[in-house]
């Protein structure tokens, strides 16, 4: 569990004062493991507490991987987590190779079948989170259903409610200071010289930390922080993905 310290300014309550007391105090950041030792080291003991994490990628780096891999630590601790489902992407029989039954049973999946429905669930979330005690949730992804429905002529409205459905995640995060992770889709942006979030400018304001994957060779790879509120951009490293779930490889894989 890190620590920082940040100095914190305090007005004098004479208004017309323009002296200022300051005091320090510690702010605790707590974070999940996810387990495998070089993703941890980079992230410094994994992902954070408090806000939304963003792991996007093309298809077939991972992303869907890296979700199961923290459903099962935090189930196997004996917690809850709500996992949203919506391109039925989750196998039960690739999380019981991390884990077991009994932590399948912490497991509480919903699959929407629309983006609207999308809405309906994530907008449900706060008060299930509360009763069910939830210590991590999980959208796989959050935009794939946004994808099929916007268009040209709901562009606005659409991105509104993915907007909305961000500021929902972002609450619960905050409020109950659990980790948020969703997974992101890209495309490729002759603009921008390379590859966008789909969802462009919502995804990237509400997610506090943005993680790219991308495969490197056979069942390697590469994990890099392109967003991050306390540690600079670009740093990478390399995983592997097993039938025991992600795992270091065995070179220094720290850039």
């Amino acid at each position: 569990m890190a620590k920082f310290v940040f100095r914190q300014v305090l007005e004098s309550s004479n208004l017309w004062d323009k002296r200022f007391s300051s005091q320090l105090f510690v702010v605790e950041v707590q974070r999940l493991s996810t387990s495998c030792e070089s993703i941890d080291e980079l992230l410094r003991g994994g992902v954070e507490k408090g806000i939304i994490t963003n792991v996007y990628g093309e298809s077939g780096s991972g992303k869907t991987n890296f979700a199961v891999q923290l459903a099962a630590q935090v189930t196997s601790q004996g917690h809850k987590v709500a996992y949203v489902d919506t391109e039925a992407g989750f196998s039960p029989e690739r999380f019981l190779q991390i884990a077991d039954e009994e932590a399948l049973d912490n497991l509480m999946i919903k699959e929407p079948y629309d983006f609207q429905e999308q809405t309906e669930v994530i907008s449900s979330l706060e008060n299930f989170v509360k009763e069910e005690n939830i210590k991590l949730v999980i959208v796989d992804s959050a935009v794939s259903l946004y994808r099929l429905q916007v268009n040209g002529d709901n562009a606005s409205e659409i991105n509104n409610e993915l907007s909305q459905q961000f500021s929902d995640l972002s609450n619960i995060a905050r409020k109950h200071k659990i980790p948020v992770i969703v997974t992101n889709q890209v495309y490729t942006s002759f603009d921008e010289d390379g590859l966008e979030l789909v969802g462009r400018d919502v995804p990237r304001y509400w997610s506090k930390c943005l993680i790219k994957l991308s495969n490197k060779d056979k069942n390697v790879r590469k994990l890099e922080v392109s967003k991050h509120r306390s540690m600079p951009e670009g740093r990478s490293t390399r995983f592997k993905i097993t039938n025991q779930g992600l795992e270091s490889v065995d070179e220094d894989g720290l850039f």
